[in-house]
């Protein structure tokens, strides 16, 4: 899973996250939300752009996207798991 951001709209697009062995079920929808801490903002969400990239897999991978139920992330080391 990889987002980028274009803060100031001009095309010039930056990292935000990069996370591989991001696995996401199908047939779900995006949503989006912030957090400025103490202090109370607004947001303007212009536009959200969402590519499914075409990648080349075995059979074995095939099977096992068509059966994620829940948003997985291989190797994910969560805080205090060890």
């Amino acid at each position: 899973l990889q987002v980028l951001i274009d803060i100031d709209g001009k095309h010039e697009w930056r990292d935000c996250i990069d996370v591989p062995g991001v696995r996401l079920p199908r047939g779900y929808y995006f949503g989006t939300s912030s957090v400025t801490g103490d202090l109370s903002d607004n947001h303007d969400i212009i536009s959200l752009k969402l590519y499914q990239l075409t990648v080349e897999r075995t059979p074995e991978e095939e099977k096992r996207d068509r059966e994620v139920f829940l948003p997985v992330v291989d190797n994910l080391k969560l805080p205090g798991s060890e």
